[in-house]
């Protein structure tokens, strides 16, 4: 009886030892310098560059294998097939206005994720002003370096087509 109490005992040790490294081996959380380096990202880098038609700039923010799944449409893959369809969907616009605002960001060790809203004016001389609204869904991907990367984006809108009014 003693040899049993004795064994179990020890294998209860070891368990708790186990959970304790295995708890232990679990990726960090964020720092918040990497939740402010995905919100600067999100909020000000990249809608900067993209209302600025800074398709080069933009294109640096994404991972090489990046993915985007807009609403709607086929998913794309890979940075410079992206940067082709941003350059030849959005090139072309006047951007009067684009702000996109992070709701949650979130992850643990490499890999992040946030959640947000996003609108966007479109405006230029002799044309109607065009609204759009909606939501999106990012994932990021930590480098070497430190920085962050989009790797796979999904978005929608939140009204069936923009808003088109003679502003």
């Amino acid at each position: 009886m003693h040899s049993l109490k004795s064994r179990a005992g020890v294998f209860l040790f070891a368990l708790t030892g186990f959970a304790c490294a295995t708890a232990s081996q679990q990726p960090a959380a964020l720092s918040e310098q990497d939740v402010e380096a995905i919100r600067t990202l999100i909020e000000q880098d990249f809608t900067a560059k993209l209302a600025a038609h800074d398709m080069e700039s933009v294109g640096a923010m994404l991972t090489e294998a990046a993915v985007i799944m807009p609403f709607g449409e086929p998913q794309q893959q890979g940075r410079a097939t992206i940067v082709d369809i941003l350059d030849r969907n959005w090139g072309v616009l006047p951007i009067a206005e684009f702000t996109q605002q992070a709701l949650k960001i979130d992850g643990r060790g490499d890999l992040a994720y946030a959640h947000g809203t996003y609108s966007i004016k479109v405006q230029g001389e002799g044309m109607p002003q065009i609204q759009d609204q909606g939501k999106f869904l990012t994932i990021f991907e930590k480098q070497a370096d430190g920085s962050w990367l989009m790797s796979t984006t999904s978005y929608s809108r939140n009204i069936p087509k923009p808003e088109v009014s003679e502003e």
